[in-house]
């Protein structure tokens, strides 16, 4: 490494080794992502003091496009790019913060290669069915997808099942960043799915032929009291027992999210958080935390 660095400048060769330290790190073997908090605790708790309610970097939210690191190195599965970035369209003036990247998408993806339904950076079952629910520029579902989701295999009745959903409005836009990414020829690749779904109806053929999905993403859901009704009929809508849901949640106005959390205790038999340490460094201290539901009871039997 001396010899080759020899003729390089003193910046030149910190760029470098920062360049080594990155890499070193994203093939560095990370640990399971711990939930050991319930609602109580976190509601319990003082709230983040940094980083204020949006929980959207609105300079770079403005921009056309941007990069987000997958974190973690991707593993290498046949028909699915290693791609450590992720280039995506962003629309704020014409689909306005649903088309935008939010900074629990981000932290969604770095935790991603840590969730106990992965081994190694990748889906350890190749036939997991995902749905990311209200996508947006569709961040968290591709990535999924790069890490193995949705393979098909021995469950082919849901074989090929990585479903991103969003509003009519928005659909398009996490089509057009999955046809950037990962497309060919103008057509989304095997397993991947683009369809607009609204909180609250009935999911549309290509979401309810899959239904009840393995693994059920969302990620700053949570911002509009007015749809978590909507939200949860969903959820419920697209779920079953052996389900597992993960929330990306920052927490802003504790009098309308604790009740939510409360109503999801009552249909899941376990709802617990990760430690606010747990995300990205950046983003500590401003009340972000990624939940786990899972155990969804059946409902009650009509008299």
């Amino acid at each position: 490494m001396a010899s080759l660095t020899a003729h390089l400048g003193d910046g030149d060769r910190a760029q470098l080794k920062a360049w080594f330290a990155a890499q070193k790190k994203r093939a560095a073997k990370l640990p399971p992502l711990a939930f050991p908090l319930s609602a109580a605790d976190v509601f319990g708790a003082p709230a983040g003091t940094t980083g204020g309610a949006l929980g959207v970097d609105f300079v770079t939210a403005q921009k056309d496009s941007t990069k987000v690191d997958l974190g973690s190195e991707l593993p290498a599965i046949p028909g699915r790019p290693r791609l450590p970035t992720l280039k995506l369209a962003q629309r704020m003036g014409e689909g306005g913060i649903g088309a935008v990247v939010w900074n629990c998408g981000r932290a969604l993806c770095h935790a991603l290669p840590r969730l106990p339904e992965l081994a190694n950076g990748r889906f350890a079952d190749a036939s997991t069915s995902v749905l990311e629910l209200g996508c947006g520029t569709g961040l968290v579902g591709l990535a999924c997808w790069l890490r193995g989701a949705g393979q098909g295999g021995k469950r082919a009745r849901r074989a090929g099942s990585v479903a991103l959903t969003d509003l009519a409005s928005i659909a398009p836009l996490a089509r057009e960043n999955a046809l950037a990414c990962v497309g060919a020829d103008g057509a989304l690749p095997p397993g991947l799915a683009v369809e607009a779904l609204a909180w609250g109806d009935a999911p549309p053929p290509g979401v309810a032929a899959r239904a009840p999905f393995d693994v059920v993403f969302g990620s700053d859901c949570l911002y509009d009291a007015k749809v978590l009704p909507q939200l949860l009929a969903t959820l419920l809508a697209t779920t079953g027992p052996a389900s597992v849901v993960y929330l990306a949640y920052k927490r802003r106005v504790d009098e309308r999210e604790a009740p939510f959390f409360a109503l999801l205790e009552a249909h899941f038999a376990s709802v617990a958080f990760s430690e606010a340490s747990e995300v990205p460094e950046e983003w500590r201290g401003t009340g972000l935390h990624i939940c786990r539901l899972a155990g969804r009871r059946e409902p009650a039997p009509s008299a």
